[in-house]
């Protein structure tokens, strides 16, 4: 696919958006489409996971483990550029389990929406803490074929994303350009 189609396609799916000098920038989700996201996210990926506890086979198992490995070693070096793709590959892995292509597709569309975000808060250590001893939860649960404990799990890590991703959404503007990074501004002329 042509790279100017498939820009238009994630403009259409809202991820990003055309100035009218034909530049392209990401869209910043405000507090309550963040929350709506988040609600969404919840119920179809605590969902997925629910449905991947009772669906994992051995091999399975191992997948999973070496993903969790993976993440945990890009935590532990606070890799960010690292981490970010190993956190998708992991959540990914399990809802294919689930079996549910529908549910995934509307899932991955909410991971288009939220996944500019995640640069925000990603460097923090204490939140990278605080999601792996979510993610150290899902995984047992899914070794454990406890559905309802691997839905709370996912539950409970995509919250606590939101939550930081709030609290930095919702600082002004002049506040939240401070908090941020500093990167150097990349606009992709279509």
């Amino acid at each position: 696919m042509p790279v100017r189609e498939a820009l238009r396609r994630l403009q259409a799916e809202g991820a990003f958006k055309f100035s009218d000098t034909a530049r392209l920038s990401v869209v910043q989700l405000s507090g309550a489409q963040l929350r709506d996201v988040r609600d969404a996210r919840v119920a179809l990926e605590g969902l997925l996971a629910e449905r991947a506890a009772s669906r994992m086979t051995g091999v399975d198992d191992a997948e999973i483990t070496q993903l969790y490995d993976r993440l945990q070693a890009a935590a532990d070096a606070l890799d960010v550029p690292g981490y970010l793709p190993a956190n998708f590959a992991f959540h990914r892995r399990i809802y294919e389990i689930a079996r549910a292509p529908i549910i995934l597709g509307a899932v991955e569309n909410f991971w288009v929406l939220i996944g500019p975000c995640f640069v925000l808060v990603a460097p923090d250590a204490t939140h990278l803490r605080r999601s792996m001893d979510a993610h150290r939860r899902i995984l047992d649960a899914l070794m454990h074929r406890d559905g309802p404990a691997a839905r709370a799990a996912v539950t409970d890590d995509i919250m606590q994303a939101a939550n930081c991703l709030s609290r930095v959404i919702d600082k002004p503007e002049k506040a939240r350009s401070v908090a941020a990074p500093k990167r150097r501004r990349r606009d992709v002329s279509a």
